[in-house]
C-alpha cells in the first residue's frame, strides 16, 4: 500500500473539505432555487375572484400584485446568484438578500389574503400559497446561511488522525 507523502496530505485534506463544503452549498442552493420557482407559480395562480356585470372573473397574482413579481423577480435573481457563486462572503450576502426578499414576498401574499369581500371582491387560492412558498423559501435560504456558515472550531487531534488514516487507506 503506498503511503501518501506529508507534503501531500494537507493539501489533500484542504481539497477534499472545500469539495465537501461546495457540494453542501450546491445542495442548499438547489433546494432554494426550487423553493423560490414555487413561489413564482403562486404568482400564476388565481388571487382574486370578484363579479362584474353578472360574470365571474378570477385575477392572476400578476395582474393584482405586479410589484410582488417584481420582488419574486429579484429575489430569483439573487438566489441564481447565490448559487453560482462559490461557497463565501459574497455567496452568503447574496443568500441573505433572497431571505429577505423571501420575508417581503411572505408579508405580501399575507397582505393580499386580507381582501374584504364588502368591495365585491373574494382572495383566491394564491395569496394563502404565496405565503406558504414565500415561508419555505425563507427557511431554505436560512438553512444555507447557517450551511455554509464556517465551523469556527478547530478539529481535535483524535479526529485529523483518523482522517489522516483513513485517506492514506483509500490511496
Amino acid at each position: 500500500m503506498a503511503e501518501l507523502p506529508d507534503e501531500l496530505l494537507p493539501r489533500r485534506l484542504e481539497q477534499e473539505e472545500r469539495r465537501q463544503a461546495v457540494a453542501q452549498h450546491r445542495w442548499f442552493g438547489r433546494a432554494t432555487l426550487l423553493a423560490v420557482l414555487a413561489a413564482g407559480v403562486a404568482l400564476l395562480l388565481p388571487w382574486v375572484f370578484s363579479r362584474r356585470l353578472g360574470q365571474s372573473v378570477w385575477q392572476l397574482g400578476i395582474e393584482t400584485q405586479p410589484t410582488l413579481a417584481f420582488t419574486w423577480l429579484a429575489g430569483l435573481g439573487a438566489t441564481v446568484l447565490a448559487l453560482a457563486l462559490r461557497p463565501g462572503q459574497l455567496a452568503q450576502v447574496a443568500t441573505a438578500v433572497s431571505g429577505l426578499i423571501a420575508l417581503v414576498y411572505a408579508a405580501g401574499g399575507w397582505q393580499a389574503n386580507t381582501i374584504s369581500p364588502v368591495g365585491g371582491a373574494w382572495p383566491g387560492p394564491g395569496p394563502e400559497v404565496a405565503v406558504v412558498t414565500g415561508v419555505i423559501w425563507l427557511l431554505c435560504a436560512g438553512a444555507q446561511l447557517v450551511a455554509d456558515h464556517p465551523d469556527p472550531v478547530e478539529p481535535d487531534e483524535e479526529s485529523l488522525a483518523h482522517a489522516v488514516q483513513r485517506l492514506r487507506r483509500n490511496r
